[in-house]
């Protein structure tokens, strides 16, 4: 991120009064510092809601500060896949050391050249679709592409 980026999201409130189009905004703004090669900077989103994202996020990090989570994922059974980009700021292999105590099926993926958003990145985009394919047909045995596997 550098400065003028900075103040181009310090200048948000002004130019976007509007708590939703803001947060749809910064978004745009930030799509490409967490990225690392896109195809497109098109997300297909059509709303933003930025209450339900502020509430939301407080209340993570609430039930994270007071250990309900990620404790409480303990409680899933079912198989779960983190797909992951080296470049994304979130840190992916802390994330999933974070999880995999109350995840024991826990499956990660990561790839160098990858940002937060794997489906956009340029390098990973193809691969990232035939690895969640092929992952969700060996996990979700009601599909019916999955018998045959």
């Amino acid at each position: 991120m550098d400065d003028d980026l900075r103040r181009r999201l310090g200048r948000l409130p002004e130019a976007f009064p509007d708590p939703d189009e803001r947060l749809r905004a910064m978004g745009n703004l930030l799509l490409p510092v967490d990225s690392y090669d896109l195809v497109t900077t098109d997300q297909e989103i059509l709303s933003c809601d930025a209450r339900a994202n502020q509430e939301t996020w407080e209340d993570m990090v609430r039930l994270q500060e007071e250990g309900v989570y990620p404790a409480a994922f303990a409680a899933i059974d079912a198989p779960v896949l983190i797909l992951h980009g080296v470049v994304d700021p979130h840190p992916g292999r802390l994330i999933r050391a974070s999880l995999a105590p109350s995840l024991p099926h826990l499956d990660y993926r990561e790839w160098d050249r990858c940002g937060h958003y794997p489906w956009l990145e340029r390098a990973v985009r193809e691969e990232f679709f035939s690895v969640l394919r092929e992952w969700l047909l060996r996990h979700v045995p009601e599909h019916p592409r999955a018998a045959s596997r």
